[in-house]
């Protein structure tokens, strides 16, 4: 790794005179005691390259401090400019923005003495840009990585999954409307139901999430690039290079997509719900494709909280969407697919808000927990 460090290592230096002073040491991003986690391109000898939110480099150190180099490929601004939490021992200690060049940048410091499990996590979603991990500089020294998780889960979803705008709590009307727009800098997919829910099961958590995407029909009405067309890609927005899913096993997929598909504008700009048939015929086809890839998993096919039937009134979104997926999960479930499930989250209806409408970090929790319950109740998990 190119030197990142000694630009401003000597004034410190300076400053410490005699005092005690832990030295720094540098590891470029292939010393083989990096973990990665998430869809990442490879290719690139200065590092990795992630699009997909929560795509993370894990590993474990004695050290007091931790700094971190990463490029931001996005092309910056309130709605490009790509942060990375810096999380020690499960506890986010520093949330970092990303700058174009690969120069170092503060992360963690004040650490405890001692081994540390330390995750350095994409908050940012794809729509926000590519970032490329170089490597980090510790105050102290990189050890063998730990033991990964046993269990291994993976969220599947559009913006509630990315964890979009959860970082803001808006009460509407009130102070000002959710229509805010988006902020890369309010997203923290850390704090997103998925992230959570893996924290407390110490579960690997694999995050595919885009949002505007459905499992029919995108946000914009078109059905030729629904969810399903990408998954299988490391940049959701690139045909090239595809993800080897044997790298990545889970044993529970928790979907959530449909959202979109309801949220279609007509003449009156009022949401519009998706032609049933079509509907549940693409998100049949999409669990049997998941089934291919994963013969053992449980899939949970469950329907977001951003939904109710008060809006848009006489439209009945939220009771269409519980019988549209209710009746996909059955009717798979007759071919003999009995590994998979429906559940439906408890709606938001009311402020505070995230950006746009989408639910907040307390919702995110709240989810977490109704969705673990749903998980024990089913024999997922145990414990």
């Amino acid at each position: 790794m190119r030197d990142l460090r000694w630009t401003w290592f000597l004034p410190v230096l300076f400053i410490a005179g005699c005092e005690p002073f832990d030295p720094w040491f540098e590891y470029p991003s292939n010393d083989p005691r990096f973990q990665f986690i998430g869809r990442m391109d490879h290719r690139s000898a200065e590092g990795p390259i992630s699009a997909f939110p929560g795509t993370t480099v894990r590993f474990r150190c004695d050290c007091t401090g931790v700094d971190i180099a990463f490029a931001d490929l996005a092309d910056g601004g309130k709605e490009h400019t790509n942060y990375v939490n810096v999380i020690v021992d499960g506890v986010t200690e520093a949330k970092v923005e990303l700058t174009k060049d690969a120069r170092l940048l503060r992360g963690a410091r004040n650490l405890k003495k001692g081994e540390h499990i330390v995750e350095l996590v994409k908050r940012t979603e794809s729509y926000t840009g590519n970032m490329q991990f170089i490597g980090v500089s510790l105050q102290g020294t990189l050890l063998e990585p730990p033991p990964r998780p046993e269990l291994r889960m993976e969220f599947i979803g559009d913006s509630i999954t990315c964890g979009y705008g959860n970082e803001v709590r808006i009460y509407a009307p009130t102070n000002s409307e959710p229509n805010t727009g988006y902020f890369s800098k309010n997203q923290d997919i850390s704090q997103a139901y998925g992230a959570i829910l893996a924290r407390k099961l110490n579960a690997e958590a694999f995050q595919s999430c885009v949002s505007g995407r459905g499992i029919y029909r995108n946000i914009d009405g078109k059905v030729d690039e629904a969810y399903p067309t990408l998954y299988d890609r490391i940049y959701p927005n690139e045909g090239w290079p595809l993800w080897d899913f044997s790298h990545f096993t889970p044993h529970i997929i928790v979907i959530n997509l449909g959202n979109n598909d309801f949220n279609v504008l007509d003449e009156t700009k009022l949401p519009t719900s998706p032609p049933p048939e079509e509907f549940k015929a693409a998100y049949a086809a999409f669990v049997r494709r998941l089934r291919g890839y994963y013969p053992e998993a449980k899939i949970i096919c469950s329907i977001g909280p951003m939904m109710n039937d008060n809006f848009p009134s006489g439209r009945e979104h939220w009771t269409k969407m519980k019988e549209y997926v209710s009746a996909m999960v059955k009717s798979v479930r007759a071919e003999g697919d009995t590994n998979v499930y429906y559940f439906a989250y408890t709606p938001v209806m009311s402020d505070p808000y995230g950006d746009d409408w989408h639910p907040t970090i307390e919702v995110h929790q709240s989810m977490a927990k109704e969705m673990e319950a749903f998980l024990r109740k089913i024999g997922a998990i145990r414990g």
